[in-house]
């Protein structure tokens, strides 16, 4: 079974085609949804004794059920489960709002609260709007041809206006109709999956409204991905391990049945001029907070801060991009790889390595360039991609890659390192790159996970997620990667 994946896509409202009206009942529609946010926020942190709750691995989770008891009266059901009185009557409150408006208010309020967000009442409240989640059965989207349509705009969103139901005592609520700019890109992308919601959010620095669809994409399966549990491909199986580095960002190494690494079989990927790019930045931002430091007492301050904080934001999307273009180098490669063999994908999650490279244990130039990796977001998006693509879960997993590049590919006894990026064996007198070492060593230890059990599952360390042996018979003819070569 194929897994749904969640894309977003970012559409620009026409705000030169929006009217003086639509532009003011747009402001007023977002604002109060954001009153009803905070309130909502405020609601959950005074009676979090009540609806909230911890789970095992002690995260706060908030019963949404309970926070309806507290907030929104019902009338609509038996004169037995009516709610006449509420604590905090929301709808008293704002009258100008339905009811499903009311829960999309609180669904955001409650992933705002347990993701660390807190009200916070020494200081006035940022004047800010918060986005606005809108669920499918809330907005229609329609497509006018040129025929039926004068206008320069053919594609319009149609959202829910309830600011003049209460005054015109209708159950039936307007529409407020916003002009999209469309383009072939976003046409195609969704006829890629079905829209399960669209978010409008703000932007302050160019004053315009734009709209996020999130779209269901349900990948076809590809033609070369043929893996199933019942062992039904015709494809040669193989496993490429991956190891994730500092100085040399990946290094891969595919395990085949045959028994003899090839050049074709070990790949390394790197980030062009990344190194070049993330200096240059990094010499920036030093030198604008010595600036800021020095002029502590003047009046330069704050605008030194600004262009600081301009400059943060500058360098976290270039950032963004090269991380971005450096998964896609890595999804090419694993593309080839599996029209050849029935691939399966094992990545070693560095998720310690910066616990056990400590102040005490590395230099401060180590631990510069080891906080400029987000290990984390390269997983996430590896593991999306190869989704999106075609790929089952069980293909692609993320193992602890601890101790991958202290033992010896040939004999499996510790290493030692004479020079940073080789390792060599005093045992068998091999000497081999450190990187690959780990990539083959991550392959291996998941094959000793599938030949050597303990236990009838395989963990993913990223998701958690859990899959039985039987997704991996197609693996036997690999067991001789496990013998000392």
């Amino acid at each position: 079974m194929v897994e749904d994946v969640v894309k977003t896509l970012k559409v620009r409202i026409k705000k030169e085609v929006l009217t003086t009206r639509k532009k003011e009942r747009l402001r007023r529609i977002t604002g109060r949804d954001t009153r009803i946010i905070e309130k909502y926020v405020r609601i959950i942190h005074h009676n979090r004794r009540k609806i909230c709750a911890k789970t095992k691995k002690g995260k706060i989770r908030v019963h949404r059920g309970k926070l309806d008891e507290l907030t929104l009266t019902t009338s609509k059901v038996k004169e037995e489960e009516r709610r006449k009185t509420v604590p905090h009557d929301l709808k008293k409150m704002f009258p100008y709002c339905s009811h499903n408006e009311f829960q999309e208010c609180r669904d955001i309020a409650v992933q705002l609260y347990e993701q660390g967000y807190r009200p916070n009442n020494t200081r006035p409240p940022i004047k800010r709007v918060r986005k606005q989640l809108i669920n499918a059965k809330r907005f229609v989207l329609v497509h006018l041809p040129k025929e039926k349509n004068n206008t320069l705009t053919r594609w319009w969103v149609g959202i829910r206006d309830s600011l003049d139901t209460w005054r015109r005592n209708t159950p039936y609520h307007q529409k407020l109709w916003l002009p999209l700019e469309m383009s072939t890109f976003h046409q195609k992308e969704l006829k890629k999956g079905r829209i399960k919601s669209l978010e409008l959010r703000y932007k302050r620095s160019t004053h315009e409204w734009w709209v996020y669809f999130q779209l269901k994409v349900i990948p076809p399966p590809s033609f070369y991905l043929t893996s199933q549990g019942d062992n039904s491909s015709s494809l040669p199986p193989a496993v490429l391990g991956i190891d994730l580095g500092i100085s040399i960002p990946a290094a891969g190494v595919l395990l085949t049945p045959k028994k003899k690494l090839t050049s074709e079989e070990i790949k390394f990927w790197y980030t062009k001029q990344w190194n070049k790019v993330n200096h240059r930045y990094k010499l920036k931002l030093s030198r604008l907070q010595r600036k800021a430091a020095l002029n502590d007492q003047s009046g330069k301050k704050h605008q030194i801060y600004r262009f600081l904080g301009l400059l943060r934001r500058r360098y976290k999307n270039v950032k963004r991009a090269y991380i971005y273009q450096f998964v896609n180098d890595i999804v090419q490669t694993i593309e080839t790889y599996a029209q050849v063999y029935d691939l399966f994908v094992v990545v070693g999650y560095p998720k310690h390595i910066r616990e056990e490279k400590g102040k005490r244990k590395s230099t401060h130039k180590f631990r510069r360039k080891l906080h400029q990796w987000n290990f984390s977001l390269v997983l996430a998006l590896l593991r999306r991609a190869l989704i999106l693509r075609g790929f089952e879960p069980h293909q692609i997993l993320t193992i602890e890659e601890r101790g991958t590049s202290s033992h010896c590919t040939r004999c499996g006894r510790k290493v030692i390192r004479p020079v940073r990026g080789l390792v060599h064996c005093s045992s068998c007198n091999y000497t081999f790159h450190s990187d690959l070492t780990g990539a083959m060593n991550i392959a291996r230890k998941f094959l000793g996970a599938l030949f050597r059990p303990q236990g009838n599952t395989i963990t993913d360390y990223l998701t958690g997620h859990k899959f039985g042996l039987t997704h991996f018979t197609v693996c036997r003819g690999l067991s001789h990667w496990l013998q000392p070569h």
